[in-house]
């Protein structure tokens, strides 16, 4: 008896519809199931880096909000603006993009179906859903985010702690926007193990504030509190959590004819707190171990181009968040610091690698020089 498809992806995000492009590509039957409808909402700061795109042979302009041409940092009474490199960085709506690049995949889609149950023989995965269907595949791909049941069924459910995100998105009227238009902030020093933040979009800003520690019952009031400081009024706007499954070097991400991807795999930068270009890259390594049928070499595959980097990751994060205020004029305030940031942000140096440079860090301490210091503060 056949299968209904050569792979079947649970989860419609960045890291299924990567999966779900590449598997069409290479000319792998694939079908992805997502539990909403699609277009849906996700609580996500959207800013996504360049190289994130540039593994895929088509433009994304069509779903691009705002290109970052500043970055503002505060850390308590420390303002500092940095110019940004060239196209390095995009704002995007996560509800268009996510829809746009599983457009653009080519596989079949089935929204609005919930898996209920994953049950894995020696050929084949069977996947039931909430609605009834009864659905077979060489291989499963389980894309469906940090509390994943397809990880769960197959017995990979993480243990561990994870970090967690609030988001509102808000109009604060068209000063703030002018203000904001080209320029995202980041504020340090509000929460003991993350940051808040403020990302600009087309015709609104999505503000936020996540954290990687045990302070996350705090998170809402320190959000109201640094955004009035902003004069941004959060009152009255819809708050969204999304939880933040930081890396573990040792989870299991491979049980036979399942992989899991994104953040389900917990492929999460504990320094930044970024995971959709390890989500893209991870979908991406996932359908090559499927249409290679080489599914036990993909968690080496995901060591080699993703862990490795990541655990140095969370080396850097146990540093900066114990001493922010320090590390704040080390990471941020200095221009070739901050410069080296971007590029590992865009897979052009990796954080172990940066280490070899501190010596030309600590050369240039003194010449560091941001956009305008002074002037630029984080109000308009």
């Amino acid at each position: 008896m056949g299968c209904d498809a050569d792979a079947i992806i649970v989860g419609g995000g960045p890291s299924g519809a990567s999966a779900a492009y590449f598997l069409e590509k290479s000319g792998c039957r694939t079908l992805v199931l997502e539990r909403e409808r699609i277009p849906r909402y996700k609580t996500c700061a959207g800013g996504i880096p360049a190289s994130a795109l540039e593994i895929f042979p088509f433009s994304f302009s069509g779903v691009i909000e705002q290109t970052m041409e500043r970055g503002t940092f505060l850390c308590d009474d420390r303002v500092v603006t940095q110019s940004m490199p060239e196209e390095a960085l995009y704002m995007v709506q996560r509800s268009e993009f996510d829809a746009y690049l599983l457009r653009s995949s080519g596989a079949e889609v089935l929204d609005r179906e919930k898996v209920v149950r994953v049950e894995q023989e020696s050929d084949r995965v069977r996947v039931a859903t909430q609605s009834g269907k009864h659905l077979t595949a060489r291989y499963l791909v389980g894309a469906d985010g940090p509390r994943s049941a397809v990880a769960r069924h197959a017995g990979m459910r993480r243990s561990e702690g994870m970090g967690l995100g609030l988001e509102m998105e808000v109009d604060p009227g068209p000063e703030l926007l002018e203000a904001f238009r080209g320029r995202f902030l980041v504020g340090f020093g509000i929460v003991g193990n993350g940051y808040s933040w403020i990302f600009p979009k087309a015709e609104h800003l999505s503000v936020g504030i996540g954290s990687m520690g045990h302070d996350k019952g705090q998170l809402l009031p320190l959000l109201k509190r640094f955004m009035a400081g902003q004069g941004i009024d959060v009152n009255g706007h819809p708050c969204r959590a999304h939880p933040l499954p930081v890396f573990r070097s040792n989870a299991q991400r491979q049980s036979g004819r399942i992989l899991l991807v994104g953040d389900a795999a917990g492929l999460v930068d504990s320094l930044t707190g970024e995971g959709i270009r390890h989500a893209m890259v991870s979908g991406k390594l996932a359908a090559e171990a499927v249409s290679r049928e080489k599914p036990t070499a993909y968690p080496r595959w995901i060591e080699r181009r993703i862990g490795k980097d990541l655990w140095w990751a969370s080396v850097f994060a146990r540093m900066f968040y114990k001493r922010q205020q320090e590390c704040f004029e080390w990471l941020v305030r200095n221009h070739y610091v901050f410069g080296d940031m971007m590029r590992i942000a865009n897979f052009e140096l990796g954080y172990r690698a940066s280490l070899f440079k501190t010596p030309l860090y600590i050369l240039n301490l003194g010449k560091r020089k941001p956009l305008d210091e002074e002037a630029m503060g984080a109000r308009p």
